[in-house]
């Protein structure tokens, strides 16, 4: 007699709205999915961003055609991932499955829950736990336990789930040592049946994990515990290999590590690795400021690399210092200048109107993007801090607001501090900033205005407006 097999759901959820050209691989989940596939058990992925003209429909709204998907596959469990910007999706999807499957377990991880764990339970009566940090161990375990019909989850490290009407948390686990032992992507769990390979021209990987400086606005470092782990560089290259295999016709590779350049001795040995198997791709990846000099931007442009996206936050030594960036801007002019001798194209992201700030920081940086002579599609520059749980900005927050609830729907405006709301009036994180919220608007004309860009100056104009016309359009749905 055939036992019938444990059925696990990957379910790639969609935040509000769709920014890439690409749909980026939900690695996470797809990672959990290669880790426990030993043949007993039957594993589907369904990514919610794609098609995108349907991620409006999807979004705290019924989407029928995927939910009769989600039925006829009838899962026993279902895995998500969550974000700042689709966790309120991700609740609202397990509430619904819950209600139509309601034997099913509803497992979440990810950046944002891993910090509010409990609040997701809380909030989402259907929800059953949450893996905290990195998650292929834990959730090995939860589907064993499942598999074998052991519904004890004591001892499964890294857990937070619903136990006799309570919460319980178990002890933090360990993590993977050797990131190597992790076998390699099995990307077949997503595959569109509907498409073929031949039209698929980029894909991303991932060949370490973890970054050990202190940004006070990332949750990088602590979500990895300030370790940085790698792969073994043979196996990045078969992964590549394999990448070029399944997709005939594919071009660009973009390496999703938080920097390529932290451990220069293996960024260079990867760059010689990726030089000797001729893989004729275009590679992109995101680097450090001070991860770069001549010899290895030199050795990426030989390997491939045409693409550096790289955090310089600010033009201000003052607010680099304040935001631990760790990186002296003073070297900026010098990297560029090698950047483009080695025809590396970039990307450089910049930050204003940050926690004590003033005008004359913000002008700094204005200073500095004109000495670069950057063009407009050589860098971005936001206004105000984000939040994050786990970062260091999220803890001047929390001393300020103790009571601050992440998933609530509504939000006391006090002071510099804002709720970042989407169309629906859910906050999908706190920001804050030295300026009010009309102010950093009049700040960010003033600094399009400066920087003598008039496109970008009406695409923002449309974007207010846009979010304008969103909110009117909501007060009568």
């Amino acid at each position: 007699m055939s036992i019938e097999k444990v059925k696990i759901l990957l379910l790639g959820v969609s935040s509000q709205s769709f920014f890439y050209d690409q749909v980026v691989i939900p690695f996470g989940l797809i990672s959990l999915a290669s880790y426990i596939d030993d043949g007993s058990y039957v594993i589907k992925g369904i990514e919610m961003n794609s098609p995108s003209e349907r991620i409006p429909k999807r979004y705290l709204n019924v989407d029928e055609e995927l939910l009769k998907e989600i039925l006829a596959f009838s899962p026993d469990i279902v895995a998500m991932s969550t974000y700042a910007s689709n966790i309120y999706n991700v609740l609202f999807w397990a509430d619904i499955i819950k209600k139509k499957l309601p034997h099913c377990f509803i497992i979440i991880g990810g950046n944002h829950a891993s910090y509010i764990a409990q609040e997701c339970l809380e909030k989402s009566p259907g929800l059953d736990m949450v893996v905290k940090f990195e998650g292929e161990i834990p959730f090995k375990m939860i589907c064993e336990k499942i598999k074998n019909k052991d519904y004890d989850f004591s001892n499964i490290p890294s857990l937070v789930y619903r136990a006799n009407g309570d919460f319980k948390e178990n002890s933090q686990g360990k993590m993977i040592k050797n990131l190597s032992d992790l076998p390699l992507l099995n990307r077949d769990y997503f595959a569109d049946k509907t498409k073929s390979n031949n039209n698929v021209i980029h894909a991303d990987v991932i060949s370490a994990r973890g970054c050990p400086y202190n940004c006070t606005f990332c949750d990088c470092n602590h979500y990895w515990n300030k370790v940085y782990r790698v792969r073994l560089i043979d196996s990045v290259i078969e992964e590549l290999k394999l990448l070029k295999m399944r997709y005939p016709n594919l071009k660009s590779v973009r390496f999703r590590d938080e920097s390529i350049t932290i451990n220069k001795e293996r960024c260079r040995r990867l760059s010689e690795a990726l030089i000797k198997n001729e893989l004729n791709l275009e590679l992109q990846a995101h680097s450090r400021l001070d991860g770069l000099n001549e010899s290895i931007i030199k050795m990426l442009a030989a390997a491939g690399f045409v693409l550096i996206f790289i955090g310089m936050e600010s033009g201000s030594q003052k607010v680099l210092e304040r935001l631990q960036k760790g990186i002296n801007i003073s070297r900026a002019e010098e990297i560029v200048s090698l950047l483009r001798k080695y025809g590396i194209k970039f990307r450089i992201s910049f930050m204003s109107s940050t926690p004590n700030e003033k005008f004359s920081d913000i002008l700094h940086t204005i200073k500095l993007i004109k000495k670069l002579n950057l063009k407009s599609n050589e860098y971005y520059i936001g206004t105000g801090v984000d939040i994050y749980p786990g970062t260091k900005e999220c803890d001047i927050f929390l001393k300020l607001n103790p009571k601050y609830k992440w998933l609530s729907r509504s939000y006391d405006f006090k002071g510099r501090y804002r709720g970042i709301k989407d169309s629906k009036g859910n906050i999908l994180h706190p920001s804050y900033g030295e300026h009010g919220t009309a102010l950093t608007i009049l700040y960010r004309i003033v600094i399009l205005l400066i920087l003598s860009n008039p496109t970008e100056l009406v695409r923002y104009f449309k974007r207010i407006i846009r979010r304008s016309i969103r909110r009117i359009i909501n007060l009568f749905n």
